[in-house]
């Protein structure tokens, strides 16, 4: 059952308990669902669609909130607003005060009035049914989760949206590979000046910091960080909401939408084998081959003997063949280097391509722009795993194995008789 959680704190402060911003408890999942209808639900108050995406097992909203009805929701007036390059609010959503985000009366954005409340399960304020804001701790696990996701360099460029934002020299460019499609729609201060459009990102949590002050975080042009900061509550800045259970205690219907994925603007090199152009991929410290090796030589085949096979997964070398294959200033990857390269990505999905492996698992994120494709393999003439699984030889007989159906990334040393992919790094 939903239960609405009072703070005793409303008592101490004389905080109106019956505010519509009190925190919800929900310990009934069978009462806390969301319809997802291509990728979107829809925010029934007024008719908003929203976007959404899956990161670590918590759904966000992958768009700014939009909601303005002020005469539903009084506490709106006067506290939101539109940037003054986005009149109707169309590009970037409203610009919402602390208060309006919470659903406060204006007149705690003042130092003169303190809100005080339990917000352990969070805060509905003005987000739609069954979504609340935010609190430190989501943004927290948000950062933490991509961070790993991405080998512990910063997050920035995974989670601002692929177009709108300057750029900078030396800054890494938006690529939204996380799908939270932040936008620079900057912030209003206190005076009423609007500021950074197109080049930071403000959001609210609902957590207060103290009387005149509530913890926000930031995206900005110059940086490649996703930062905290405290900000005045009267300032206007952009709101994201969470699902307010995770999801796998929710009841969600429909898929999320990850077409996202298939649109990261990676920054692909070009390497050539005998005439032929390959992309290349930058990982960490390291450069790769971002596609399977094709070459023809000795002992080397084509899945199932299909021509058709090696345009689309390379070809199938044998050990002694592998070595003939990378072009000088490239080599085979070592045991070492194929270790790196795991401890730069949280997931072997990272690695794999989006398409061409089964439907029996889940399909690769790619996230890496490494691109892997199940080319399966060959022993003793008889071909195996294609569709199932990628195997990439090394220089000392290790291969480099991924999978359909888990997470892992295995580096195993692997009988010379067998044929497997090439994919060479450079030296």
């Amino acid at each position: 059952m939903k239960r609405l959680v009072l703070s005793l704190a409303c008592l101490a402060w004389f905080v109106a308990c019956d505010d519509e911003s009190a925190n919800y408890d929900w310990n009934d999942s069978a009462t806390l669902s969301v319809k997802l209808t291509n990728g979107k639900f829809t925010d029934d108050r007024d008719g908003q669609k929203y976007s959404v995406v899956q990161v670590n097992g918590q759904l966000w909203m992958a768009e700014n909130l939009r909601y303005a009805d002020s005469s539903k929701t009084p506490n709106l007036k006067g506290n939101m607003w539109c940037h003054e390059d986005d009149g109707d609010c169309e590009k970037y959503g409203p610009l919402y005060s602390w208060t309006a985000a919470m659903n406060l009366e204006s007149k705690y954005n003042s130092s003169s009035a303190t809100y005080t409340y339990d917000y352990t399960y969070g805060v509905h304020g003005i987000c739609p049914e069954n979504w609340r804001l935010p609190t430190v701790d989501d943004w927290q696990n948000l950062a933490q989760y991509l961070m790993f996701m991405n080998g512990g360099d910063p997050i920035g460029a995974d989670m601002k949206a692929v177009e709108g934002w300057e750029e900078e020299l030396n800054i890494p460019k938006a690529l939204n590979r996380s799908g939270f499609a932040a936008l620079p729609a900057g912030r209003r201060n206190s005076e009423g000046g609007f500021m950074s459009a197109g080049k930071y990102a403000f959001f609210w949590s609902s957590a207060q910091v103290d009387a005149a002050t509530s913890s926000g975080w930031t995206l900005r042009y110059d940086n490649a960080h996703l930062d905290n900061g405290n900000y005045y509550k009267d300032h206007g800045m952009s709101v994201r909401c969470v699902l307010a259970m995770g999801t796998e205690s929710a009841k969600i219907e429909g898929d999320v939408d990850s077409s996202y994925l298939d649109n990261i603007p990676f920054d692909y090199g070009q390497m050539e084998i005998d005439g032929k152009s390959y992309k290349t991929i930058k990982i960490g410290t390291q450069n790769w081959m971002a596609e399977n090796a094709a070459v023809k030589t000795d002992d080397s085949w084509c899945y199932n003997d299909d021509e058709k096979n090696c345009d689309k997964y390379g070809r199938l070398y044998s050990f002694e063949a592998a070595q003939t294959v990378c072009p000088a200033g490239w080599r085979l990857p070592t045991k070492s280097d194929f270790q790196t390269i795991y401890g730069a990505v949280g997931f072997g999905s990272s690695l794999r391509s989006r398409d061409g492996w089964t439907d029996k698992g889940s399909r690769g994120t790619n996230y890496m722009g490494f691109n892997a494709m199940p080319a399966g393999g060959r022993e003793s003439g008889d071909y195996f795993d294609v569709t199932y699984s990628s195997y990439m030889w090394g220089s000392d007989k290790s291969v480099l194995w991924l999978r359909y159906y888990d997470e892992k990334i295995s580096i195993e040393e692997k009988d010379a008789k067998n044929a497997f992919s090439v994919r060479c790094i450079e030296e």
